[in-house]
């Protein structure tokens, strides 16, 4: 019976316009396929058609509220999904109804479906039409083995918290208070230091939070991994030692892993959109697919794009593979998805620039800022990706610098997973990114409204610098949390949260060479144009009405923003000088 199914279905997709392309099988897939007998196969299916970005911010763009914001963007986003994934959904149910396909998980930050199916309906999706990529969702461990040793409580502050000035900001008022942060890890056990700090799900997540890798409601910490960074951003310190860097946020618990550390796809993107989707202002990744397969590679980094598009960070490791030069050389030694663009373009890589994500990379440094050893150095490149950007090649193009900045990762203490008022030191970058999520916590209690890109420029340009320039060992240098709020103070006269502004202003081309157009309907009174650091490069006072070209042939390459004031208010763009 099931053989006649397949025929029949095989009939339909001829009738229905579908080619056959076994060249969308990933080469990983397809060894899966070779080795494997009747079993049936998890697989992920990207999907070629791609959301209109110009569109989707059209119908989002004036939309001042931040929450509402993102909830009518994650809206688009589904219906996008729904409707683009339609034709091959019915496929898949077919395929369910046959006993050929199980599990069928439909995402839309990333326009992808995660599905178990047998060999034959493999090779049968393959023939789809909108297929880009049939990558294999394979259970890989996606941590480092970071040895953990319990300690006494020390009655104190960390000395990470410290380093990083958050005590200082502390002082001024700003303890990450309002700003809820999602920890895309292994679970949090319950700790004492952490009670006071869990979202509250209600009773649909009564857990105050949700296991995507198990599709459950269990997010235990069977890994000794995910309650220590929790415990970096926002441990209280009830049990004895303050531990965390942001000790008013609030934590999601997000379980993509099992209790032996190990993910895949699927899980991970799962547990981004459900951070995102539940009204998580930032997310925290400390892990990391080492050798990822380029299914993998495209559909963290769509969702990492698309989480920029909601205004969320993800702050990410870059990795614990520094030594590992060998297993995993340059430029593969940062792992995905660290190794997704950042928000913001540093004047460094200008050199080299290319698109944008929500990732904001994070190595670590010991106590005397010396990068630790077993931090994974950049560049990393895309341009064997369908993104085809920062390409690398020794002396010639310098790749993607990663990391973006760097924190302490080397004797960190912090909430224990086996005793609930215990405390255990750590080392790795895992432990680095969470102190700069909790810095990130205090600047969002300041100033909820900023993007993805003003938190990464203001902790890049505040940042304690450690070399001359950005480099592919410490990024930009250490977060200094009491600089990157004094910075954020001037934010608003030259950036805002996302253009949202009823004036219709028009801005091109973008990327600009020597002139750069302009229209509006609305009367236009002043032009000014200013660098990344906030200073007037060029002013104009104008009566525009209508379509006017502006010069920008003797500004140097880089990002720069251009402030227009009208009567009906001030708009903001954002302009790349090729």
């Amino acid at each position: 019976m099931k053989r006649h199914l397949l025929l029949l279905l095989s009939l339909l997709i001829c009738q229905l316009g579908f080619s056959q392309n076994y060249d969308v099988i990933e080469t990983e897939l397809q060894e899966v396929l070779n080795q494997k007998g009747d079993d049936m196969i998890s697989v992920n299916i990207i999907l070629k058609s791609e959301i209109n970005i110009n569109n989707l911010r059209n119908n989002v763009k004036n939309i001042d509220d931040i929450k509402a914001y993102r909830e009518a963007l994650v809206g688009e986003l589904k219906s996008f999904s729904e409707q683009s994934q339609e034709d091959i959904m019915s496929l898949l149910k077919a395929g369910e109804a046959s006993g050929d396909v199980k599990d069928i998980n439909p995402h839309w930050l990333s326009n992808m479906i995660t599905c178990t199916a047998s060999k034959n309906y493999i090779y049968l999706l393959s023939e789809h039409f909108d297929v880009k990529i049939l990558g294999y969702n394979e259970v890989q461990f996606l941590l480092w083995n970071e040895k953990a040793k319990e300690v006494e409580p020390q009655r104190g502050m960390t000395q990470n918290i410290k380093h990083v000035y958050a005590d200082r900001a502390w002082a001024e008022g700003y303890t990450g208070k309002g700003v809820l942060v999602g920890v895309i890890d292994t679970g949090v056990n319950f700790h004492k230091d952490l009670e006071k700090n869990l979202w509250d799900g209600g009773e649909e997540y009564p857990n105050h939070g949700y296991n995507t890798f198990e599709n459950s409601h269990d997010i235990t910490d069977g890994y000794n991994h995910g309650t220590h960074c929790a415990g970096t951003i926002c441990g209280d310190g009830t049990s004895g030692t303050q531990t965390g860097i942001a000790p008013d946020a609030t934590i999601m618990c997000i379980k993509v892993m099992d209790n032996g550390g190990g993910g895949n796809a699927n899980s991970v993107c799962s547990g981004i959109e459900f951070a995102i989707e539940h009204g998580a202002d930032i997310l925290n990744m400390s892990l990391g697919f080492p050798n990822a397969s380029m299914s993998t590679r495209e559909a963290l980094r769509q969702t990492y794009e698309n989480a920029l598009e909601a205004k969320v960070a993800i702050v990410t490791a870059v990795g614990n593979d520094g030594m590992l030069s060998l297993t995993y050389p340059v430029p593969n030694s940062v792992r995905v998805p660290g190794g997704c663009p950042p928000p913001w373009i540093h004047p460094d890589q200008q050199a080299n620039a290319g698109g944008l994500s929500a990732c904001i990379a994070v190595g670590a440094v010991n106590y005397y800022n010396n990068v630790a050893d077993f931090s994974s150095k950049g560049p990393f490149t895309w341009q064997t990706s369908s993104y085809e950007d920062y390409p690398y090649l020794p002396g010639r193009k310098i790749g993607l610098i990663r990391p973006d900045v760097c924190a302490p990762g080397v004797g960190i203490t912090s909430c224990s997973n086996k005793n609930s008022s215990g405390y255990e030191n750590m080392d790795g970058t895992s432990q680095a990114t969470p102190c700069v999520t909790g810095v990130i916590c205090l600047m969002l209690e300041k100033k909820p409204y900023l993007t993805p890109a003003q938190i990464c420029e203001a902790l890049e340009t505040t940042a304690t610098k450690l070399s001359e320039t950005k480099s592919n060992e410490t990024g930009s240098g250490c977060v200094n949390a009491m600089l990157a709020l004094k910075e954020i103070e001037n934010y608003e006269d030259i950036t805002g949260i996302n253009d949202n502004y009823n004036v219709n202003i028009n801005f091109y081309p973008n990327p600009v060479n020597d002139r750069l157009y302009i229209e509006t309907q609305t009367l236009t009174q002043t032009i000014e144009i200013y660098d990344i650091y906030g200073r007037l490069q060029d002013y104009k006072t104008t009566r525009l009405q209508g379509s006017v070209a502006i010069d920008v042939e003797n500004l140097k390459s880089g990002i720069y923003f251009v402030k227009i004031s009208t009567e009906e208010g001030d708009i903001v763009k954002r302009i790349i000088k090729q």
